[in-house]
């Protein structure tokens, strides 16, 4: 099995432990399988920094997906559970733009083990 890479734009942080990722479409969804170990990249400097195990994968709706899955996500850990889904809707709108990411965008959220 090819060995996936999942990259993270800086600041790079929450991965130290269980944590979810989301994804923009749903082709990770459709790659990746529970159990397999994934690369950690750095995108901004392209550095390989850790393995994870995939531990959960789920597709849907981007909005329903931030509902259900936002306080778990990397960028939240340290935040309030409340409030947490709009503003991870938010910073991906910031990322992505208002015309790519909307309500019914689907989306992946990858569920992570660290590793090392």
């Amino acid at each position: 099995m090819e060995i996936q890479t999942i990259g993270f734009v800086p600041p790079v942080e929450g991965v130290e432990d269980y944590f979810n990722t989301f994804r923009l479409g749903g082709t990770l969804g459709k790659k990746l399988k529970v159990g397999q170990q994934v690369l950690l990249l750095d995108e901004k400097s392209k550095v390989v920094f850790g393995r994870a195990r995939v531990c959960a994968i789920g597709v849907g709706k981007l909005r329903d997906m931030c509902r259900d899955h936002a306080a778990l996500n990397h960028r939240e850990l340290n935040n309030s559970a409340e409030g947490a889904a709009d503003r991870l809707f938010s910073y991906l709108q910031k990322l992505f733009g208002p015309h790519i990411v909307n309500d019914n965008k689907l989306c992946t959220v990858i569920y992570l083990k660290r590793l090392e």
